[in-house]
């Protein structure tokens, strides 16, 4: 308030308050909302009747509340606080007293009104900070809520970058103006002492200038007008801080630009308030800069931990390289199309980017586990390995020169011996012998083909009996055959190239995955891979593996991701114990063991009708 505040008359009765009070300078009105009173902050009111005080003070705040009380032929005034006086000159001047007193306690008040509202600026400034963000979105939070605190056009954010060299740069990497609009372009500069920037950088001082174009010529920074030349801007007052981190290192710098006052709309200094918030915004983005940064490591490091995991998988078993990336890939896309495929299932699904980083961790690793499974069995392309295969084929080449010698021994008997037709008895153990040495071809030919794996479950393996069955005597005396009861294990098996005990120690993977992965410091975000990744083998209607998980048991994206790791396995080009499968082909496996209660109906649906899969490489 002036020396002259305004003056309420609610009642036209006194005139000579009215007339006295305009004489000494006080605007004088005769009816005023309470509203337009307060926001005016009204000293004086004038009210004929008190009948209700409390009233009155609640809706005029600011006011000396007056009354007039008729006492003879004399008006005294009575101020509500217990102080009376007659004369008119005397009431102004207590009432211009005690609104001087007021205006300094008004000032207080506007002033500590004020620092609250900082207050809940920089607390409002931290809790942003504090959140998960790009580096690019916290850069930009950074600056425009200091902008918006310091009232200010405009500003810049550079960042100190070192260099493989040992040397450091200054990265200008964000620009905001509310007056002019332009391009931005991120652009590294040499870090020098002559921008005001790089000063600030250098040295970390603080530079607080009224006008940059009245700089003098013996400072070492200069100001760079070229961007007010391009866009017919006028830089004046410039507030530049270094941002520091917990070492008290220059990690940064925080330009202001043209602080504007917000009740005259004039550009004016930067004052020493206005740089002590925005030292404590400088502090805390430098802070907030370097969790992110810690941050983007972390995930670097995860990142590069899991491709150094998929890697060292598939250098252990080649025969499976590229499957971990295609099925982390399409899983992501699967799981990606639910929440639009129209199915009620999925229609209030909501997937988190942290969620979805999650899913193709642990879709990247579903196999990490085989790295505890032994060799022999991993890399196990046929049912009989290529070492046994060699020596069966050795012990049928082996029984052939046998029968050959006997042959021969016999063609020797009968030359001395018999008295029979040579000729006749000759011919007899010919056939006899092409006949035994036709079936041993047979024989290795059956165990060849018995020997590929099944995709499906099908087969004949009806001469595996007789081959068992085949017995001859060997040099030692004893009795021999050419396979034994672990090949006839190995070649009935129906589907696959596994027995049922290497089979369990395939199977083994998923836990081995489960439990290296939980070892793991997972950040909360990432906490559910390990599970996500060891339910990848588990099926609807419980016939899965390793826990027999039933239905929702199963996580949502363990279930994506069994579809996937199906169809992967069924089309992938580079498995030497199979042939690649056509996607019609296996489109239909996909459906019969939907139907079989094996896969997800709705996964299977969708990933169908989505065209998320990933086609066939060309061989």
């Amino acid at each position: 308030m002036g020396s002259h505040p305004p003056i309420l008359i609610t009642a036209a009765t006194e005139e000579t308050l009215a007339l006295q009070a305009r004489q000494r300078g006080w605007r004088v009105t005769e009816t005023v909302p309470a509203d337009t009173l307060d926001a005016m902050l009204v000293g004086l009111v004038y009210a004929p009747v008190f009948d209700d005080v409390a009233a009155l003070r609640r809706q005029y705040p600011h006011a000396v509340l007056i009354d007039a009380v008729a006492e003879g032929s004399a008006a005294d005034f009575s101020l509500h606080d217990g102080v009376r006086v007659r004369q008119v000159p005397q009431l102004l001047a207590f009432a211009e007293s005690f609104l001087s007193r007021s205006a300094k306690v008004t000032e207080l008040v506007k002033d500590v009104g004020l620092r609250r509202r900082r207050m809940h600026q920089l607390n409002e400034i931290s809790m942003a900070l504090t959140g998960r963000m790009s580096q690019q979105e916290l850069l930009q939070t950074i600056l425009s809520e200091a902008r918006r605190i310091a009232s200010c056009e405009a500003g810049s954010l550079f960042l100190v970058e070192q260099g493989s060299d040992e040397t450091h740069a200054l990265v200008f990497k964000l620009a905001q103006n509310d007056v002019v609009e332009f391009p931005f372009v991120e652009t590294k500069l040499a870090l020098t002492r002559e921008s005001i920037a790089g000063y600030v950088a250098l040295t970390g001082d603080e530079l607080n200038i009224r006008d940059v174009y009245t700089l003098s010529a013996d400072l070492p920074y200069r100001f760079n007008r070229s961007f007010d030349d391009r866009n017919g801007y006028r830089t004046r007052s410039v507030l530049t801080i270094a941002m520091r981190d917990h070492r008290d290192e220059v990690v940064g710098v925080l330009q202001f630009i043209n602080r504007v006052n917000p009740d005259s709309g004039l550009i004016e200094d930067f004052g020493e308030e206005n740089a002590e918030v925005l030292r404590a915004i400088a502090s805390q983005a430098a802070v907030s800069i370097q969790k992110n940064a810690l941050i983007e490591n972390i995930n670097e490091l995860f990142e590069s931990f899991v491709q150094a995991s998929v890697k060292t998988i598939e250098q252990r078993d080649p025969a499976t390289s590229g499957h971990s990336g295609r099925v982390a890939e399409t899983t992501v896309a699967l799981l990606e199309a639910l929440p639009s495929s129209g199915l009620p299932a999925f229609r209030n699904l909501e997937l988190s980017a942290e969620h979805i980083r999650e899913v193709r961790y642990a879709a990247l690793l579903h196999d990490f586990g085989k790295i505890g499974v032994p060799e022999n069995v991993l890399v196990k392309s046929h049912k009989l390995s290529a070492d046994r295969l060699e020596i069966i084929h050795y012990r049928i080449e082996l029984q052939k020169e046998r029968l050959r010698r006997r042959a021969l021994e016999q063609e020797l008997d009968l030359l001395h011996h018999t008295r029979l037709d040579q000729d006749v008895a000759r011919r007899r153990v010919h056939r006899q012998l092409e006949k035994q040495l036709s079936m041993l071809d047979d024989y290795y030919d059956w165990i060849q083909r018995a020997n590929q794996p099944n995709v499906l479950d099908k087969g004949e393996f009806g001469h595996l009996a007789d081959i068992r069955n085949y017995r001859f005597e060997e040099f030692d005396g004893t009795i021999g055959g050419v396979i034994n009861d672990a090949d006839l294990l190995a070649l009935s098996v129906r589907r696959g190239s596994l027995t049922p005990d290497e089979r369990r120690q395939i199977q083994d993977h998923v836990v081995f995955t489960q439990e290296f992965l939980a070892v793991l410091p997972w950040p909360p975000e990432l906490a559910s891979v390990p599970e996500i990744a060891g339910a990848h083998h588990e099926r609807i209607d419980g016939s899965g593996y390793p826990r027999g998980l039933v239905g929702e048991q199963i996580p949502l994206a363990s279930r994506v991701m069994a579809v996937c790791d199906v169809y992967d396995a069924l089309t992938a080009m580079d498995r030497p114990y199979k042939p690649a499968m056509s996607m019609d082909a296996a489109f239909a496996i996909l459906h019969e063991e939907a139907e079989r209660g094996l896969l997800d109906r709705d996964m299977v649906e969708v990933f169908l009708k989505s065209g998320t899969y990933k086609l066939p490489e060309a061989v």
